[in-house]
This record gives structure tokens, C-alpha cells and sequence, in this order.
């Protein structure tokens, strides 16, 4: 039953962002267009007033609900609700920002052909003087440190909207002159071997509550040809990493039928209820784990042309998210953990602790998509590993819920394990999707238990088959093909390690070595991921153990950092 209501919730969100985008698209039609069905809805007339003030609109509908949405005299949106029509009327009531522009702003009312529109105006206090509209007159301004930028507070624009659910969702808009100068203020502070950060600070979000920051394409299309920029959304707990370098703007333009200068991003950061948690506890003591709650929704929407398209996924780039925590956490014990809603259950994403600015414990999550994120606390271990010299590095990454053992007691460290055992480690550990149709291989079908694993190492370039079209799935896998996997790994993971092949030259036994593997078992090598069976030997073609697996996944992780 919960399944069913966040699953709904989520359909009827994407129903309404589609609506609110369509009206947007309408309202810049001439009026005419809409003659023929404008008895649907009517509006009130709306009184000037000035900023900080409340404005009310209201009116008449046959419909059932109307979306009402406000535009600044630049079009930006400054306030959009879904509301429901009650006894054939409708009220919706917000509050303008201290620093709102002056100038005539619109609102549109409805759904789809059947709106109405109405323009009111925001002026100027009594007294005098401008309010907004970048910058106050040159009295408000960035602040520029070393390799960031902070958006002044008063170039960001928040209203808040209840629905009838509870659910509150903050709607964020940045001054583009503002962002513009950021882009600008980057490149003025010449190059830097830190990351340049364009930072924009929100409020703080309640459990249950969304908010959603837009990005206007042309802006950072226009200002990445000053600084290719990481944008940074965050509040006191939550932080969003957004590098420019990772949107496709032709790419995702085209398939919103449109150019790319005409569409928006919306950053969205959703802090789970009540219900969610409660299926995310549930998950996780399934595996023996314990959720430490505050799970976030992070999303990215696209919109142009009266269409969205959700980005998922970004290819080997991890982008970096984070979460904050009260107490101590224990990072050989914990582990941000991905949650699937579908299939409701938690995996082990990457993830690094540590402590943020205010000295608060921190968990930073690196992925190559957007999901729901948390952090849970467990600690196994198994009886046959207590003396075993892999014990450390098993029951890490056991409780990081990356391995798990042959029984609920027993991990067999010292047997063999297969090509598909370790393909499926290897996506668990880079958090890669599921993909049981992209293993494409004669001795896999889609319903092996490891068809979802080896298709998503497919996807992401981690292995190949054999030339007669075969993956062997479970023969066993050698120290070679094991290296060889690794090394494609660190390439999914986005990292560079040169081949190097004379650091084999120390292996009396590398004419072993097949040719076809010499360049990635260097790889490995060199990153300290893989050694020989001793100091002059590496022993290609022997079966590799699943303790060695453990120990090399280990190895992987911190190269990578994505486990402290």
C-alpha cells in the first residue's frame, strides 16, 4: 500500500511539472489563441502593491483544478501551485521577496487551451529607491574567494507552496545577471587547481518537503565559455554538485524538440517522509543494516518546448552529492546506500565521511546518475575469516554491504570464485543499473540470476565475451581476466591510469602474461590494486580466490575514493 502511494505521488508530480510547463509555453501566445475556451476560468483583479507584500489571485473555473503560475517582467517564473477548484472558485495566496523586481508581472491560470491571464504590478515603496533587478544599484554583489563564487542572497527568489498533501515544495529562481557575473568573477581569478565553484545556498528542507532550483540553459552556456563551472545547491544539510561539463545541451535540446538557449534545469532535492524512510528502514533490516534516516531524493529535470526529460544517468562522470548528520559516524561500520522504490531495497553507493564546515559529520555520495539516497550502519562478520589474512578487508566491505558471504555465517574466503560472481561485485561497488537485456551474450539469459549485472558491465565496457559469442559465466576467473576487469573499471570510474608495461619486467613469469591482458594488468599494477602471488611471480592463469576479489575491490574503492 505505501509502494502504491509514493509510486502515485511520483506519476502525479510528473503530470503536473508536464501541465505547468505547457501553460508557461501558452502564456506567451497572443491572446486570441485562447478566445474560444476562456469561459473556462476567470480572474480577480489584482491591486498593485509593492515588495514583501501578499498577493492574492483567485476566480472562477469550471474545472476541476487550475495551475497558477506568475512570470517576472523577463518571463522567469516566480511562483507556480496546482489548486483545487471548490464550488466553482479558486484562491491561492503568496508573499513577494523583499527584493522582488519592480515592473508589470503576469499571472496565468488554468490548464492546457482553456487560461486566463491577468498582469499586475509590483512598484516602488514609498520613498523611493530600486529594489532588485540586479543588484540594488551596484550595492549588492557575489562574494568571490578562491576558486568560488556565493550567489548575494539577493539574487535568489523562494516561494513556498503547501499542497493538500502537506508536501511543501520551494520553488528557487536566481537572478541571471547574477549568475552571469559568477561565471565571469571565476575566470577573472585566472586558472586554479581547485574545482571553481559557482555556490547558491537555499533553505533549509523539511522531512516530506521538495525544493527546486532552476537554471536557465542560456545562462550557462553563455558563462561556461568564461568558466566550465561545478554549480553548488546546498542547504545546512543537503549539497548538490552540478559540473556543467556534464550536460549534453544539443543533445538534450534536440530531444525536447527545441533549442538549447530555450530550455531550463530544474536541480530538485527531496528530503523522504514518513513513509519513504519507513520502507528504506525496512530495506535495510532486510540486510541486516540500520537506516540513520534523512534519505534525499536528488533529481535533475530538463524543460523546453512544453516537454521534460529526467537526467539520469552521466557516463563515467560521479557527481557528487551530500548529507549531513548529528553524532558520529563511523565509516568502517556505515555506507551511503542507493534506494530502489521499485524493487524497495537499499545498495551500497560510494561514499566518504567525513566533517563538513560547521564541523558536522558529513557523508559525500558519488554516483554516475540521481536516485534516493541514505546511510545505514552495519557490522559483519563470518566465522571462517577470523584468522584468515583478508579479515579486515572482507568484513569492510561486508558491512558496506558490497560482499556477501557463501551463507549468512561463512564467506568460503580461500574458494574460487567465478567470471560472473566478480562482474556482479564490480557493478555493485561502481553502483551501476541493472541491465539483464544488454547481456547479449549465448549463455546468458535474462533470467540468470547475474543477467542484470553482466549487462550493465556490458553497458559500462567492463568485460567481453569469447570470440564464439560467449561470456562463460561460470567458469572460473583467472588473476588475468580479473586485472583486465579492474582496469576497465578505473576507466568506468572516470579515472586515468597509464599502461606501463615494463612494471611487469619484475615478474620473472611475465611471458605468462597473455598480450591481450599485458596493457590492464600494468594498469592494475601500477595503481596497487593488484601484486603478485609473490615478489616475482604474478601467476596469470591461476584461479583467483574470493578473498583476493574482496581485497582488490578494496583496493579499487580507495583509488577511486569512493570509500574513506
Amino acid at each position: 500500500m505505501v509502494k502504491a502511494k509514493v509510486r502515485n505521488a511520483k506519476v502525479k508530480i510528473r503530470k503536473l511539472s508536464i501541465l505547468l510547463i505547457l501553460t508557461l509555453c501558452l502564456s506567451l501566445l497572443p491572446a486570441a489563441v485562447f478566445a474560444t475556451s476562456a469561459a473556462a476560468v476567470t480572474l480577480n483583479k489584482i491591486s498593485a502593491i509593492q515588495p514583501g507584500g501578499s498577493v492574492a489571485v483567485s476566480g472562477t473555473s469550471t474545472l476541476d483544478e487550475v495551475i497558477i503560475q506568475v512570470l517576472r517582467p523577463a518571463n522567469s517564473t516566480l511562483f507556480y501551485d496546482i489548486v483545487k477548484v471548490k464550488d466553482g472558485q479558486f484562491s491561492r495566496s503568496f508573499t513577494l521577496a523583499s527584493s522582488e523586481t519592480v515592473g508589470t508581472y503576469k499571472v496565468v491560470v488554468g490548464q492546457a487551451d482553456s487560461i486566463a491571464t491577468q498582469e499586475f504590478v509590483v512598484s516602488v515603496p514609498a520613498g523611493g529607491g530600486s529594489i532588485g533587478g540586479g543588484g540594488g544599484g551596484g550595492q549588492a554583489a557575489n562574494t568571490v574567494t578562491p576558486a568560488n563564487v556565493q550567489i548575494h542572497s539577493s539574487a535568489i527568489t523562494s516561494n513556498k507552496v503547501t499542497g493538500p498533501d502537506g508536501k511543501v515544495t520551494t520553488a528557487v529562481s536566481i537572478d541571471n545577471k547574477f549568475l552571469s557575473d559568477a561565471f565571469v568573477q571565476l575566470k577573472e581569478q585566472g586558472k586554479t587547481e581547485q574545482t571553481p565553484i559557482i555556490a547558491i545556498k537555499i533553505g533549509n528542507i523539511d522531512a516530506n518537503g521538495t525544493t527546486n532550483v532552476s537554471l536557465p540553459a542560456s545562462v550557462l552556456i553563455e558563462g561556461m565559455k568564461n568558466s566550465n563551472a561545478v554549480i553548488r545547491i546546498y542547504s545546512d544539510k543537503e549539497s548538490y554538485f552540478l559540473p556543467l561539463n556534464v550536460l549534453n545541451f544539443d543533445e538534450i535540446a534536440r530531444s525536447l524538440g527545441t533549442d538549447s538557449s530555450k530550455v531550463t534545469f530544474h536541480v530538485n532535492i527531496s528530503v523522504a517522509g514518513n513513509d519513504l524512510e519507513k520502507q528504506i528502514q525496512e530495506s535495510a533490516g532486510k540486510k541486516g543494516a540500520s537506516s540513520l534516516g534523512h534519505s534525499v531524493d536528488f533529481s535533475i529535470v530538463a524543460e523546453g518546448n512544453g516537454q521534460t526529460k529526467e537526467l539520469k544517468e552521466f557516463g563515467t562522470n560521479y557527481v557528487n552529492r551530500s548529507i549531513s548528520y548529528t553524532g558520529t559516524v563511523d565509516p568502517k561500520t556505515s555506507t551511503g546506500v542507493l534506494y530502489d522504490p521499485t524493487k524497495q531495497e537499499i545498495s551500497f553507493v560510494p561514499s566518504v565521511f567525513g566533517e563538513n564546515a560547521e564541523g558536522k559529520q558529513q557523508v559525500t555520495i558519488k554516483r554516475n546518475g540521481n536516485s534516493i539516497y541514505g546511510v545505514v550502519t552495519s557490522s559483519k562478520t563470518f566465522n571462517d575469516v577470523k584468522s584468515h589474512w583478508a579479515k579486515s578487508d572482507i568484513e569492510l566491505l561486508a558491512s558496506k554491504l558490497v560482499v556477501s558471504g557463501a551463507t549468512d555465517s561463512e564467506f568460503a574466503p580461500d574458494h574460487a570464485i567465478t567470471r560472473a560472481e566478480f562482474a556482479t561485485l564490480l557493478v555493485r561497488a561502481l553502483a551501476l543499473t541493472a541491465d539483464p537485456s544488454a547481456a547479449s551474450f549465448k549463455d546468458v539469459q535474462a533470467t540468470d540470476w547475474y543477467a542484470g549485472s553482466i549487462g550493465a558491465a556490458v553497458k559500462s565496457k567492463l568485460v567481453s565475451g569469447y570470440e564464439d559469442g560467449t561470456f562463460q559465466p561460470n567458469a572460473q576467473i583467472t588473476r588475468e581476466q580479473m586485472a583486465v576487469m579492474v582496469a576497465k573499471a578505473l576507466s568506468a570510474a572516470g579515472l586515468t591510469v597509464d599502461s606501463q608495461p615494463e612494471l611487469l619486467n619484475k615478474f620473472t613469469d611475465n611471458s605468462q602474461i597473455s598480450d591481450w591482458a599485458k596493457a590492464s594488468v600494468s594498469q592494475s599494477v601500477k595503481a596497487g590494486i593488484i601484486s603478485g602471488m609473490t615478489d616475482t611471480t604474478f601467476v596469470a592463469s591461476a584461479n583467483a580466490s574470493r578473498a583476493q576479489a574482496a581485497v582488490m575491490l578494496k583496493r579499487l574503492l580507495q583509488y577511486a575514493k569512493f570509500i574513506n
